[in-house]
């Protein structure tokens, strides 16, 4: 079996059997993190389309809550600050986590048999001051809070840190955990964190983003998480002849609190939006499972001619050059990449590829490896954030060669967090690996022209990471 196959196999084996089983057998049942209970849990806060002036925020309790509240105040020195807070009623749903409702038609949800009904409660704080420091809590049950989290809204200037991050999907609290708290402990002053789907493996099985969220435990609820969906977020319910196509996942909406885009379809809504965070950054975000491409690219090309912000970026899962193996998604590169040319879009982040690869069109190798600033188009980025990992492809990105897209870096058998920072003119962008190691930088500088200047920097990075000088990933004891 080939390193790819081999490691795939452990990985998906390996991630099934953890939540039943231990190594010699014995059955572990539910782990505790899991059970839902009527104290609030999986607390999480996502940008909102105003996140200068809102703050949206999802929590689960057991199905004997049927109705709950949050509350919010003005962070202050006091320690009796909560005397200003002010509460907002929630919306709350049931979440059916053995069934889901496909095309009107009750289906079998795979791997949550016997884990019953949850229910979803999500709120918006809203009038709220830009960038201004408050404290929330939700409740469960009546008197069941949890503790009071701190946050910041978006300020409307100056400058902005964010994170990002490729797929998680495999090992998520065994190995991802490691990523993103090393990336918080980097950046605790990030504005948001953004995950470029494949959050977890099977998008409809609730053991599974009940490992991310302990992973990401109070760091989901205290930094806004802006999420995108892959692959493995969408998938078929039912068996057999009841089987339905690949759909997404039932536990996406409810679990998530993201804006909603009322010119686009209504299978759309709440994977694919915008976001402008402030003066300075307009962030959009696509739907690469939806089937439905074209109506995201006319909304995508619409949304960025009317846009006037500094900085532009597009997220979505499937990459536009693909860096691993003999993947390709030509007719989403046919339909997107003139489009991201057309806006001169600053960075494309995203996923899919379990490799690292980052790299340009319109800017001179040559002049960055003479350490001479070099002018560029677009800036694409394929990332990694968990423990499954994939070979390279052969040739790198030169069957690319005719869109003019140059590979800069890349690497295998790593797991990455990137920190990238914005302050007015200038980007700032740093890939590093989970032991907080300086593996990419550079910086881009733009004119007042929308003209871009790109400089590797001064900063020592890494050397090339690959299987071939790195651990022996076929031969690790499983996940």
């Amino acid at each position: 079996m080939n390193r790819l196959l081999r490691s795939s196999y452990i990985l998906l084996v390996s991630g099934f059997c953890s939540a039943v089983a231990a190594q010699n057998g014995t059955f572990l049942g539910m782990p505790p993190w899991q059970q839902a209970s009527l104290w609030p849990d999986r607390i999480i806060q996502n940008l909102s389309a105003d996140p200068a002036h809102e703050i949206a925020i999802n929590w689960r309790t057991d199905s004997t809550v049927p109705s709950t509240i949050a509350q919010i105040a003005p962070s202050a020195a006091d320690a009796r600050f909560d005397a200003q807070a002010a509460t907002v009623i929630a919306n709350t749903e049931p979440l059916y986590l053995n069934t889901a409702m496909v095309d009107g038609v009750a289906m079998a949800a795979p791997d949550n048999f016997g884990l019953g009904v949850v229910h979803y409660h999500s709120a918006v704080f809203t009038s709220l001051q830009p960038d201004t420091l408050y404290a929330y809590r939700v409740q469960g049950a009546d008197g069941a809070w949890s503790e009071w989290i701190q946050t910041r809204t978006a300020p409307t200037a100056g400058p902005v840190k964010f994170a990002y991050f490729g797929d998680a999907q495999n090992g998520i609290l065994s190995h991802w955990s490691r990523v993103v708290r090393a990336a918080f402990t980097k950046a605790p002053d990030a504005r948001f964190f953004l995950h470029a789907g494949d959050l977890v493996n099977r998008g409809a099985r609730d053991f599974e983003w009940a490992e991310w969220f302990k992973a990401g435990s109070f760091v989901h609820a205290s930094i806004p998480a802006v999420t995108v969906v892959g692959n493995h977020e969408v998938q078929p319910y039912g068996f057999k002849e009841r089987r339905s196509e690949r759909v997404l996942s039932h536990l996406w909406r409810p679990q998530f609190n993201l804006p909603q885009e009322e010119a686009l379809p209504v299978n759309l809504q709440e994977t694919v939006y915008d976001i402008r965070y402030n003066r300075d950054i307009h962030l959009f975000v696509l739907n690469s499972l939806s089937g439905d491409s074209e109506s995201q690219a006319n909304w995508l090309d619409s949304e960025l001619t009317s846009s006037d912000a500094r900085w532009k970026f597009v997220t979505f899962h499937y990459p536009i050059f693909s860096s691993a193996g003999e993947r390709d998604s030509t007719d989403r590169r046919d339909l997107l990449l003139p489009i991201l040319q057309k806006h001169s879009v600053d960075l494309v982040l995203q996923g899919h590829d379990h490799t690292y690869a980052r790299g340009a069109i319109g800017q001179s190798p040559e002049r960055l490896a003479l350490g001479q600033d070099s002018q560029v188009d677009v800036m694409f980025v394929n990332s990694v954030s968990g423990a499954k990992m994939y070979e390279l492809k052969s040739d790198g990105w030169d069957s690319y060669a005719d869109y003019g897209v140059t590979l800069q870096k890349a690497a295998e058998n790593t797991q990455f967090y990137q920190i990238i920072t914005v302050d007015g003119a200038r980007l700032t962008y740093e890939a590093y690996t989970a032991d907080d190691q300086l593996y990419d930088y550079f910086e881009m500088v733009k004119g007042n022209s929308g003209s871009k200047s790109l400089s590797a920097g001064a900063r020592q990075t890494l050397d090339a990471r690959r299987f071939s000088n790195t651990a022996d990933y076929t031969n690790a004891p499983p996940l």
